[in-house]
C-alpha cells in the first residue's frame, strides 16, 4: 500500500481497484465548521473571499483542516449566444413575502414563473403549466443548446488549476427528463400532452449530452449524478424517462475518462430491489440512508444487494456529527465499518455536512475511520 500518492492520485488508484487504505470523504460543498473560515495550506488561497469560486476554496479548506479525501463540486456557466433568452426578473413585497416574477421572451409568447419567498418558497406559477408553455420551452431549450463552449471550458480549467492535486473535481448532473420541469404536475403533463412532453424530453436530452462533452473538456473528473424524487417517482417512470438516458450519459462520460458518483439521499428501497443501480453500475453510490432520511433497513441490507464492484459511500448521521459527542461519532463510524466489512466502502455522511458542525467531531470521524 503506497503512502506517497497525492489525494488526487489516491482517488484514481482506488477507483482502479488498488488498496490505498481507508478513504473518508463526506459530502461537503462549503465551509461548515463551527470556527471561522481559514486557508490551511502553505500556498496562497486561489479563490479567496469575494471570488466567484470561493466555495471551492471552502471545500479545499474543509478537507485540509479535517484530513479527508475530498470530492470537490463546482459548476460552470453555459452562456447562450442569444442573450435575449436570459430571464428578466422583478421582485416585490406582498404582505411580508417577497414575490419574484421571471420572464423569458420567446416567439410563441412569454414564458413565465412566479415564486413567493418567506420562511419557505411557494410556487405561484411554474414555468410549465399548460400546452403553450411546452411549445415555448422547446424553443428555449433549442436556443440554450447554442452556447459559448469556450466560456465554460475556461471556467472549468480555472477551477481545475486552483484545486491542483488536492482532490477530484465534479459537477451536479441529472437525468434530462424535461427542461424547467414542474415536479408537482409532471405526471399529469405526460398524459395531457404526451407528444409535447416527449419532444421537450428529446431536446432536453440533446442539450444535456452536449453539456456533458463540454464539462469533460473543462476538466471535470466525475458527475455528481442526482436522480431526485425517489419518494414520488415510480419504477415505471424511472424506466421510461430516466433509465436509458442515464445509461447513455454514463457510457458517454466514461468513454471520455470520467467516473460517476451517484448521490441519492431519498427513499431507495424499491429501486435497490428493482436492481436499477446494479444495472447502471455507477463507480460510487451514496448515501444509502436509513429513516428518517431514507427508507433502507440498514446499510448492511443495501450493501448485500448492490453489486460488489459498486463502491458505496456513507452513512454517518448528520445529526450525530452536528450534535453528538465524539464517542457517539466514533460509534457510528465503527458501525458503518462493521456493516460494510468485506466490501469497498468510503466513510461518509447521510448527506451534506451541516453548518456549525464541531471540528472535534469531524476529526474524530476521520481518526476512527482510519483506525485499523
Amino acid at each position: 500500500m503506497s503512502t506517497n500518492y497525492s489525494v488526487r492520485e489516491k482517488w484514481f488508484h482506488f477507483l482502479n481497484g488498488e488498496d490505498v487504505g481507508t478513504i473518508v470523504s463526506p459530502l461537503c460543498d462549503d465551509w461548515s465548521l463551527n470556527i471561522p473560515y481559514y486557508w490551511p495550506y502553505n500556498d496562497a488561497d486561489p479563490f479567496p473571499p469575494g471570488s466567484k469560486y470561493h466555495s471551492v476554496s471552502q471545500q479545499m479548506a474543509m478537507a485540509g483542516v479535517c484530513g479527508w479525501e475530498a470530492t470537490f463540486l463546482a459548476a460552470v456557466l453555459f452562456q447562450p449566444k442569444n442573450k435575449d433568452i436570459l430571464p428578466e426578473t422583478k421582485s416585490e413585497t406582498i404582505d411580508g413575502r417577497t414575490r419574484i416574477k421571471a420572464r423569458i421572451q420567446t416567439p410563441y409568447g412569454d414564458l413565465t414563473s412566479v415564486t413567493e419567498h418567506a420562511n419557505s418558497t411557494h410556487i405561484v406559477k411554474a414555468w410549465l403549466e399548460n400546452e403553450a408553455d411546452y411549445r415555448k420551452a422547446i424553443w428555449l431549450t433549442q436556443q440554450q443548446a447554442d452556447y459559448d463552449e469556450n466560456v465554460a471550458i475556461k471556467e472549468g480549467m480555472c477551477i481545475r488549476r486552483g484545486i491542483g492535486d488536492r482532490g477530484v473535481l465534479g459537477t451536479w448532473f441529472g437525468p434530462p427528463i424535461v427542461n424547467l420541469q414542474n415536479r408537482e404536475e409532471i405526471f399529469y403533463h405526460t398524459i395531457d400532452w404526451p407528444e409535447l412532453f416527449d419532444e421537450l424530453h428529446a431536446v432536453t436530452s440533446e442539450l444535456a449530452f452536449k453539456q456533458l462533452d463540454t464539462l469533460r473538456k473543462a476538466g471535470f473528473d466525475y458527475l455528481f449524478y442526482c436522480v431526485s424524487g425517489t419518494e414520488w417517482i415510480s419504477p415505471n417512470f424511472f424506466r421510461k424517462y430516466i433509465l436509458e438516458n442515464t445509461r447513455k450519459i454514463f457510457a458517454r462520460w466514461r468513454a471520455q475518462g470520467g467516473f460517476i458518483l451517484w448521490h441519492s439521499c431519498g427513499h431507495l428501497k424499491i429501486f435497490v430491489n428493482e436492481g436499477f443501480y446494479n444495472e447502471l453500475k455507477p463507480e460510487i453510490f451514496e448515501t444509502l440512508s436509513v429513516p428518517p432520511v431514507g427508507d433502507l433497513p440498514n446499510l448492511q441490507w443495501a450493501r448485500q444487494r448492490l453489486a460488489p464492484d459498486i463502491i458505496t459511500k456513507g452513512n454517518i448521521s448528520l445529526d450525530v456529527l452536528l450534535n453528538g459527542t465524539e464517542e457517539e461519532v466514533r460509534s457510528e463510524v465503527r458501525q458503518v465499518k462493521e456493516e460494510t466489512q468485506g466490501y469497498r466502502h468510503i466513510v461518509g455522511l447521510s448527506d451534506d455536512v451541516l453548518h456549525n458542525t464541531p471540528l472535534s467531531n469531524c476529526l474524530a470521524m476521520v481518526e476512527e475511520a482510519q483506525r485499523s
